[in-house]
């Protein structure tokens, strides 16, 4: 009996809350839909009021009364990332070309070299736009490797003298035999790149010890900014363009061994 009143009342409640609701919900579904003319507008007003962009300053509302984080050795803390546009502009071209820095917005740009270790996060982080550019490099990588002509060692002796069906237009795939994308796109080449174009001076991240960045994951890191780059070109250009690019101007600075 107890059970069956506790269950009548918590229907009731639940009938006027749903009420009280309703009207809020009409009041919403009246305002004004969110446009690209309406948001172009809205960012317009922001920087009227003087606030800045949220790659260059961290936003008042997630900051701290006092700071929480205390390193164990003072000299850990002290760690400087690039805060000039024209540097970062410049590694855009030594990677993607001439005129490489104008294919990507501003934010979008800062946001693919952002790790989440930068600022505690609170200015964004490319750990999404990695996630796509990674599968957009295995996939372009995959069909590098089954476009060459057919290697040595890809034919496998079958234990049961069994005779598979072949064809010439089949038989570069057997290629994925001797060599994998995960050779292919190996973490110490893409770091290597990396260091090329000067990813690694436009990197914002914090590493746990600033005098020793191998063991505090630069690799990992450096691969996840080569990928976030890639994953936003997809974004905003689609994937017909990205891969032309990273056929273009990432797979073919690669070494193929």
């Amino acid at each position: 009996m107890a059970l069956q009143s506790c269950r009548s009342s918590l229907a009731r409640r639940h009938g006027c809350v749903r009420m009280l609701s309703q009207p809020y919900a009409r009041t919403f579904a009246t305002e004004t839909p969110l446009t690209p003319d309406s948001f172009k507008m809205r960012v317009e007003q922001l920087d009227e009021q003087g606030r800045a962009p949220r790659w260059k300053e961290t936003p008042a509302a997630m900051k701290a009364a006092m700071p929480m984080d205390h390193a164990k050795k003072a000299h850990n803390k002290v760690w400087v990332v690039n805060s000039s546009p024209e540097r970062l502009d410049a590694m855009y071209n030594q990677l993607l070309g001439p005129g490489g820095s104008k294919l990507l917005p501003e934010e979008v740009k800062w946001l693919a070299v952002t790790h989440k270790s930068f600022d505690q996060g609170r200015r964004g982080f490319n750990d999404r736009l990695a996630l796509l550019g990674r599968y957009t490099l295995v996939m372009e990588g995959t069909k590098h490797i089954i476009s060459k002509p057919p290697m040595e060692g890809t034919k496998v002796v079958d234990e049961f003298d069994r005779t598979p069906f072949e064809h010439e237009q089949l038989a570069s795939i057997d290629n994925l035999n001797v060599q994998s994308h995960q050779s292919y796109l190996r973490k110490d080449k893409l770091y290597d790149l990396g260091v090329n174009v000067g990813l690694l001076e436009v990197l914002r991240w914090k590493p746990r010890q600033v005098n020793r960045l191998d063991t505090s994951g630069v690799e990992v890191v450096m691969n996840g900014a080569i990928y976030a780059i890639v994953g936003a070109l997809v974004l905003h250009h689609g994937s017909v363009v990205a891969a032309q690019i990273v056929r273009e101007k990432i797979l073919s600075r690669l070494p193929d061994n």
